[in-house]
């Protein structure tokens, strides 16, 4: 398969050293993982070169160009302060020259509401939303398919060419069937979690997380200069933690012929959690920070789904989730030692 690099220029205002770390941040996750190459001033300029320059040849070179939007930067852009407003006017030229067709330009939406963050030029744009950092793995991934110019989401295949001669076609009987379908695969899903099967596929499903949590545990603790401990009780609890972080993973069933109410409690804890809560100093008590109530589900295709209102999670994305949250506070609490760069 033939694989192209893409080049992309990183458009941003240097508002305060936190938004020149993350704009810095999600170029190396660009580059390291996923082969992007990135130009960024930070990156290429130091003292004597020339920025105009820089500037002109990056957009030449770019393959696609991220606008990194924040209330400033519209001032900036519109105002034609700093390179800033230099680049957007070049950004705004070569818009307009573009076909239709072409997407070079991607706005990325960091702060503020497109309102406040938005250039005149890129108003009829869509735009990238990166502004909850909860949610910044998955944007990062989307963002990649962006710029390799893939879709977000895959067309589905064409259907048969209908044969009018013979067959009528009516909205009112096409979505009379499509309901139907629904209620079958519905009635189909439901008699499976209300049967000794679901109980079963819950109960394997449990011994899967439990084994991802200890793998996952050996395999960053084999690999990262970070010891992540694992412990469960082999029944209904587990737990995984590392320097001062836990999380916590309590399953139960109601029933011995359905999973209604079967549940799996995910709860993030400040401390370092044990299978025995009642043996801790005083004052070292680890702390909740956030806890969440899992129902189980199926789709339509039969997946296994961990849902909390409108949240909708596969067993690996549970484990994921856990092992990031924690990871996260690691090093959001080293960071606060780090000279920076």
């Amino acid at each position: 398969m033939n694989k192209q690099r893409k080049t992309v220029f990183i458009s941003y205002s240097w508002d305060n050293p936190e938004h020149q770390e993350w704009v810095l941040n999600l170029s190396k996750d660009l580059m390291e993982k996923f082969g992007i190459d990135v130009i960024l001033d930070q990156f290429e300029l130091s003292a004597g070169k020339d920025l105009t320059h820089f500037m002109e040849s990056s957009l030449e070179k770019a393959d696609k160009v991220l606008v990194i939007l924040t209330p400033n930067y519209k001032i900036k852009a519109e105002n034609r302060k700093s390179g800033v407003g230099y680049e957007t006017s070049m950004i705004s030229q070569e818009i307009f020259e573009s076909p239709i067709s072409k997407v070079k330009f991607i706005p990325i939406l960091r702060t503020g509401s497109q309102t406040e963050s938005a250039p005149k030029f890129l108003k009829s744009k869509f735009y990238h939303q990166m502004g909850d950092d909860d949610k910044y793995i998955n944007r990062l991934y989307e963002l990649s398919k962006l710029i390799y110019d893939k879709p977000l989401i895959e067309k589905p295949k064409l259907g048969e060419i209908p044969d009018f001669e013979t067959k009528t076609l009516d909205p009112i009987i096409d979505i009379a069937v499509a309901v139907s379908k629904e209620a079958d695969l519905n009635n189909e899903i439901n008699s499976i979690l209300d049967s000794h099967e679901g109980i079963k596929i819950f109960k394997e499903e449990t011994l899967s997380l439990n084994n991802q949590l200890k793998e996952k545990s050996e395999l960053y603790s084999n690999n990262t200069s970070l010891q992540f401990n694992y412990v469960s009780n082999n029944r209904d609890t587990s737990i995984i933690s590392c320097q001062g972080y836990s999380v916590s993973f309590y399953w139960s069933l109601v029933y011995s012929n359905t999973t209604q109410d079967a549940k799996i409690l995910v709860q993030n804890w400040k401390g370092v959690i044990h299978l025995e809560r009642g043996h801790y100093f005083p004052g070292r008590e680890p702390k909740a920070l956030k806890k969440t109530s899992y129902s189980f589900d199926m789709n339509y295709r039969k997946e296994i789904l961990w849902k909390a209102n409108s949240e909708k999670n596969n067993t690996s994305e549970l484990v994921q989730n856990a092992f990031l949250y924690i990871i996260e506070s690691i090093k959001a609490e080293k960071s606060k030692t780090f000279r920076g760069e």
